[in-house]
């Protein structure tokens, strides 16, 4: 999501008046931050895993908060850490992402691979979110107007970057919800070269690899 996470800081703010714009519109974006940096050093696939899986995601939202409140001496950071934390289910409609193990599976709704719903709900939310922040921030016709002009450019940005996806070669819809079997999401590592399935309650059941697949029941494999 690109348009969408903007927006989102725009409806943030609404409820944050003290934290400036930029920094939300910055935490909205954090972990593409994230991921750009962890890039340069590691490579694009390591930078793209690690920041965007929960627990890093949770980690930038708090630290992310701590500098906030550090260098502005007030208090708001809880605002900036939402603005991060709604980046990764925002991503989910958009994407596929990774849940708690970064290697194991990755869900998402793969909507770039679909750029007209995508160009739809990306703008339906900028115009919802631009709207919010007129009524609390833009009482004047012509403040609303400089609002209006924002949420515009907003979509006409995300429509050159769907119209780019609409052209891909490559473009397939895949929506991963689960998976045809049943699969932790964390492993502990047994030995150096075996890694061994770590049981808890937040692994999915046995369910389908994809949204299009034929969902059926199937019996978890034994302890």
């Amino acid at each position: 999501m690109y348009a969408g996470h903007a927006a989102v800081a725009l409806a943030i703010k609404t409820r944050a008046p003290r934290v400036p714009m930029w920094v939300l519109v910055a935490a909205a974006f954090g972990p593409d931050w994230v991921e750009l940096f962890l890039g340069l050093l590691k490579g694009r696939s390591t930078g793209e895993v690690y920041s965007h899986f929960i627990p890093g995601v949770l980690l930038g939202a708090c630290v992310a908060a701590l500098c906030y409140e550090i260098a502005f001496r007030r208090r708001g950071g809880r605002w900036v850490a939402i603005a991060w934390l709604l980046h990764w289910p925002a991503d989910f409609l958009t994407a596929h992402k990774p849940l708690i193990d970064p290697g194991a599976r990755v869900i998402g709704l793969d909507l770039y691979n679909l750029p007209i719903a995508d160009f739809a709900i990306e703008s339906v939310l900028v115009v919802a979110c631009a709207w919010l922040y007129a009524r609390r921030y833009a009482p004047e016709h012509r403040q609303r107007r400089w609002v209006a002009l924002a949420a515009v450019a907003l979509v006409l940005i995300q429509s050159v970057l769907d119209y780019g996806l609409w052209h891909q070669p490559w473009r397939h819809w895949d929506p991963s919800l689960a998976q045809v079997r049943w699969q932790p999401h964390l492993t502990v590592a047994a030995s150096v070269s075996v890694a061994s399935p770590l049981r808890m309650a937040l692994a999915f059941t046995p369910s389908t690899h994809s949204a299009r697949a034929r969902w059926r029941r199937t019996v978890p494999e034994a302890w």
